[in-house]
């Protein structure tokens, strides 16, 4: 039962943080928008000269910050906190490739299922550390076995965008 409260939560955070990357787009000019993509992410505003850092720094620096997070048992609230602000960002970008009429292969290739397979890998690394009732006391966890799991999806997945991206772009 559980389980699957933390998959409704997880499922909730997702779209609801997506719809409000959509909404704050519309919010913005789209002089705006393109300096904050520019500073979060310029990958979606110049796809011709990506580097491997590009691709690699952003989701390492999101798993560090996730992992900071999550394995504090007084604020791993915020690791959840910090995967929607980056659903947020996924929303937001994917509006603005969307309005550029050159970028749908972009879109449907590279952007939308890359990043989507990366929010659900971040929201469950917010799972690693949890809390077991042991008796009276609570007993707190580190799940070594999802932990690696999740960090070979997402060096998997990692590799399958970096060939994406000079598959499409080159």
């Amino acid at each position: 039962m559980f389980r699957s409260l933390t998959a409704i939560q997880y499922a909730c955070i997702l779209a609801i943080s997506f719809v409000s990357g959509v909404v704050c787009f519309q919010a913005f000019s789209m002089d705006k928008s393109m300096k904050l993509i520019g500073y979060i992410d310029p990958r979606v505003l110049d796809q011709t000269d990506i580097s491997l850092w590009q691709t690699i720094l952003p989701l390492v620096v999101s798993i560090v910050i996730v992992l900071v997070f999550a394995t504090n048992p007084y604020i791993q609230y915020f690791a959840r906190f910090v995967v929607a602000i980056r659903i947020t960002f996924f929303g937001f970008s994917s509006v603005f490739l969307l309005t550029q009429s050159e970028s749908m292969l972009t879109y449907s290739a590279w952007w939308f299922p890359f990043q989507l397979v990366y929010a659900i890998l971040l929201l469950m690394l917010c799972s690693v550390y949890g809390t077991r009732k042991v008796g009276p006391n609570r007993k707190h966890f580190f799940s070594k076995k999802l932990f690696i799991f999740i960090v070979a999806c997402l060096a998997i997945v990692c590799a399958g965008e970096v060939v994406t991206i000079s598959y499409i772009f080159k």
